[in-house]
């Protein structure tokens, strides 16, 4: 299906669209964090040891990542449109400037609705905590919040758009609020599970945030000969192995990987760069075709 022509006018910084696919409107203020807050931990793919600091950010600003071990402490937008791989994670590549599985911070900062922050790590990833994004929650929530002078901008759709790769499919649907209806199973079928939920901040603190992310047994060896998951453990996700399952704590809910998958999702739709209205319908989503319709919708805006 071609993209029909558009008609656009300029708000705040993003393209908002009059007609057609896509139209957005104003909805409160946008909102920020009222202080700093800093933890440190290791991080997945790398292992390293990794400080993070969530800053206020100015408003229309958005979201960005600061590399501040590195000479100028370059920084990356959290754009779709600067993300340069999606192997087992999102990662965000401008200049001297790269961060990788930026997934996990961006869900938390968009389930919690901040509109502008600066990220700063002291490494090339976050830290993964316990492989949710509960730890993230908490450090937003201990800094508070604040509303900021200028509006917020909420894109909606007028029409669905959607992707697919195979078996896989995303599908964004008109919606008044932003809603996200998720069917996961594994390549071999196996672990079949549906979670259906209207995002917002508390849903997504009680029914999104702690779930962690998760792995297959026998996908670990081909992960560590390509240089990943140099700081996983059974302390970081969750290791499915046959009808086992490693965790150093039960599941913290029945569905708990259908659940994480929605939280990637989140974390991957925050790249549009403002808040969408829709109902995403996902079946085997994964960062790859998250970050395809992530593109589309923003090719709508361009």
């Amino acid at each position: 299906m071609g993209i029909p022509n558009l008609a656009f006018k300029f708000t705040n910084g993003c393209r908002s669209i009059d007609r057609s696919r896509m139209h957005a409107t104003m909805s409160t203020s946008q909102q920020t964090l009222a202080q700093s807050v800093s933890d440190s931990g290791i991080s997945l793919h790398t292992g390293e040891v990794v400080n993070l600091s969530i800053l206020p950010g100015e408003p229309d600003t958005g979201i960005r990542f600061r590399r501040v071990d590195l000479p100028g402490k370059p920084e990356v937008k959290a754009r779709v449109s600067n993300v340069s791989d999606l192997l087992r994670n999102t990662t965000l590549e401008s200049g001297a400037a790269k961060v990788s599985t930026v997934e996990h911070v961006m869900s938390a900062l968009h389930g919690l609705a901040v509109d502008n922050a600066v990220v700063e790590l002291d490494g090339g990833e976050p830290p993964i905590f316990d492989g949710s994004a509960q730890r993230l929650v908490e450090m937003i929530q201990s800094a508070g919040m604040v509303q900021q002078s200028n509006p917020r901008q909420l894109l909606s759709l007028q029409s669905p758009v959607s992707v697919m790769e195979g078996d896989r499919i995303l599908i964004a649907l008109p919606h008044e609020g932003f809603r996200i209806s998720c069917t996961f199973a594994d390549e071999r079928g196996r672990m079949t599970q549906y979670f259906s939920v209207d995002v917002d901040p508390g849903q997504y603190v009680k029914q999104i945030a702690p779930a962690r992310t998760f792995t297959f047994a026998e996908d670990i060896e081909p992960l560590v000969q390509q240089g990943k998951i140099k700081g996983g453990s059974i302390d970081t996700a969750i290791v499915i192995k046959g009808e086992t399952i490693l965790s150093k704590e039960p599941l913290r809910f029945q569905d708990e990987f259908v659940r994480h998958k929605i939280l990637d999702i989140i974390g991957d739709i925050a790249l549009l760069g403002c808040p969408l209205r829709a109902h995403i319908v996902a079946i085997k989503p994964g960062h790859a075709i998250n970050s395809k319709l992530t593109q589309k919708l923003a090719e709508l805006l361009a």
